[in-house]
């Protein structure tokens, strides 16, 4: 195989990195032949006018050159000495002096010799031609042809359609838009057009670029994939170039796909500001407009854009006919994670009893990323304890790595800090088990990780697609739980309870402003910018305020009423330091739940 294969095509060098290597090459060169040749040259002494009298009279000058107004004159021993004379009499008297002493006389003109001529005129030339070649050339390659790769028939990626899991409805829509390019005259016997772009909108890791991936691979068509940020750049005008350049080629691939990875920093609304920066951007915008639907129509080439934040995205842009649909990849619920969980596990080597299901049922919320993370961090944690298979244990310890943070191995808490963080996680570990509508508490422990000296860690049974005010005000309640057992068992407060406090305040907040659970109402403040009444901001303010001091005062209640299982819960963690839910509802006298 060529080297050249073996090489990435970004790494290749290109005819700039030639020249400027050439350039350098030769300016060192004559630096270093500048530094000799002065080198090699005789060591001429300066003096004055004086001097140069005294020494003509003397009569021990062999020879002497006069170069307009320099006068360098060879002494009888070969040293070379210099004058400057720029008075023509006071010249013609010190030569007259030096030639009357037997001494030659020798007069050289300025005017320079054919080579030196040529070189004159001819040096700065190249210059500028090299110069002029290398910045067309850095003008040329800032071009959308290294701002975008192409794969013409999808083949050099391996991920299909089958790999990708958990998004059923992203996967149909993407599949039909494909067949429309496949088959054109199929589906527009009827007179229906394929769709001209379809806008893929979701939470980070939900797997966008993975659906745009399969979809090169799919498509057995021309696939071109460019970022949104490498439309911009330094130079006024590049952008909107660079999306001429690309809608031209795709043109001329037709039937051709482009897809373009976060499009909110190419497609951000119009008008935000004034200045260049700005304009330059509206026009780069503009221009794809045009290119996706103006007065030259799109025929047989198909967007396919990605995004996090639809929402600051351009009306004009997301409107019918330029992105005719708009695929929302939301988080998977339990089934769509246990496929996900399926596609990931196929390269790893798992016990045999190791369910799947399980898993995902104590995965909520996880992204396809994530998933992908929990697996590999499991898979790392059997490597590193030298296990022929990836394990219950290892994925234990890999999602609470993930939830709850890496374990602080050499941080040492002395005993007073460890019991009273034992009893703030038992204060939350009481109000979680009494509570009706909170999540199951799955494991509590009190070894520092992150920034956290303790963790409760708290697992959904399912997947919740609508929260009750029930739920949120015991999630409060729990997040309080702590502080109320600082100040009932510890009589006193510590400064752990600061994110509690902090989140707490958060959901009452939300449950105000946005959700309308509170006597003032179904109000929404809206965005931050929007102008609110200072009476408004103050009643909020203060329902908020209600609803943290009922849950506080329920939390205390809780606490005060399981003092004793408190206490058993608190030596368990002091001497274990972790316990999972089975020991920690033993210590609270319930019955244990293994399926749980």
């Amino acid at each position: 195989m060529p080297l050249s294969r073996l090489i990435p095509r970004s790494q290749k060098p290109g005819k700039v990195v030639v020249v400027a290597g050439f350039l350098l090459l030769l300016a060192f060169t004559l630096v270093a032949f500048g530094l000799f040749y002065r080198k090699s040259l005789p060591v001429v002494r300066d003096i004055n006018y004086t001097q140069l009298r005294e020494l003509a009279d003397a009569g021990g000058a062999r020879s002497v050159k006069i170069v307009a107004d320099e006068v360098t004159v060879t002494q009888a021993d070969g040293t070379l000495v210099r004058a400057v004379v720029t008075n023509e009499a006071a010249q013609q008297e010190v030569t007259a002096a030096f030639a009357k002493n037997k001494a030659q006389v020798e007069y050289q003109s300025l005017q320079p010799g054919v080579l030196a001529t040529a070189l004159n005129y001819t040096l700065p030339l190249v210059a500028l031609v090299a110069l002029g070649f290398i910045g067309w050339r850095v003008y040329a390659s800032m071009g959308v042809q290294s701002d975008f790769s192409a794969a013409e028939t999808g083949g050099d990626t391996a991920v299909t359609f089958a790999d990708v899991a958990g998004v059923d409805e992203a996967r149909a829509e993407l599949a039909e838009t494909i067949d429309f390019l496949r088959d054109p005259e199929k589906f527009g016997r009827l007179g229906g057009r394929p769709p001209r772009g379809l806008l893929l909108s979701g939470p980070p890791g939900t797997g966008k670029t993975l659906l745009a991936r399969a979809a090169a691979s799919e498509a057995k068509v021309p696939f071109l994939s460019v970022s949104g940020s490498s439309f911009q750049e330094k130079f006024a005008g590049l952008g909107a170039s660079r999306v001429r350049r690309l809608f031209a080629r795709a043109r001329k691939l037709a039937p051709c796909v482009i897809f373009i990875d976060e499009i909110d920093a190419l497609g951000r609304r119009r008008g935000r500001g004034s200045d260049s920066a700005s304009a330059d951007q509206d026009q780069t915008l503009n221009q794809l407009l045009i290119e996706m639907d103006g007065f030259e129509q799109l025929c047989g080439v198909v967007v396919i854009a990605s995004t996090n934040r639809p929402d600051i995205l351009d009306p004009a842009l997301t409107r019918p006919g330029r992105f005719d649909r708009e695929i929302t990849v939301n988080l998977a619920d339990m089934r769509g994670r246990e496929q996900i969980l399926r596609v990931h596990a196929r390269k790893l080597t798992l016990e045999d009893g190791l369910d799947l299901t399980w898993i995902a049922r104590g995965t909520p919320g996880f992204s396809g990323a994530d998933l992908a993370n929990l697996l590999n961090e499991a898979a790392i944690a059997a490597t590193r304890d030298g296990s022929e298979a990836v394990g219950s244990t290892h994925v234990e310890y890999a999602r609470d790595k993930i939830l709850m943070g890496v374990e602080r191995q050499g941080f040492i808490m002395d005993d007073g800090e460890r019991y009273a963080t034992a009893v703030h996680e038992s204060g939350h570990v009481a109000v979680g088990l009494a509570v009706e509508n909170g999540d199951p508490i799955h494991k509590v422990s009190i070894l520092p990780r992150g920034r956290a000296l303790g963790v409760t860690q708290a697992l959904p049974e399912r997947d919740r697609l609508m929260r009750t005010r029930q739920y949120l005000e015991d999630q409060v309640a729990m997040l309080l739980g702590g502080r109320a057992a600082e100040i009932l068992l510890l009589d006193t407060m510590t400064a752990g309870a600061s994110n509690d406090i902090e989140r707490a305040v958060e959901i009452a907040r939300r449950m105000v402003s946005e959700f309308g659970m509170s006597p003032l109402g179904p109000i929404h403040l809206g965005k931050p910018e929007d102008p609110h009444s200072q009476a408004l901001l103050d009643r909020i303010e203060q329902e908020t305020n209600v609803i943290v001091n009922a849950q506080m005062k329920r939390a205390c209640e809780v606490v005060d009423s399981r003092r004793a299982e408190i206490a058993r819960l608190v030596d368990g963690l002091m001497e274990r330091d972790t316990l999972d839910a089975d020991e920690i509802r033993e210590r609270f006298g319930l019955a244990c739940d293994r399926a749980a």
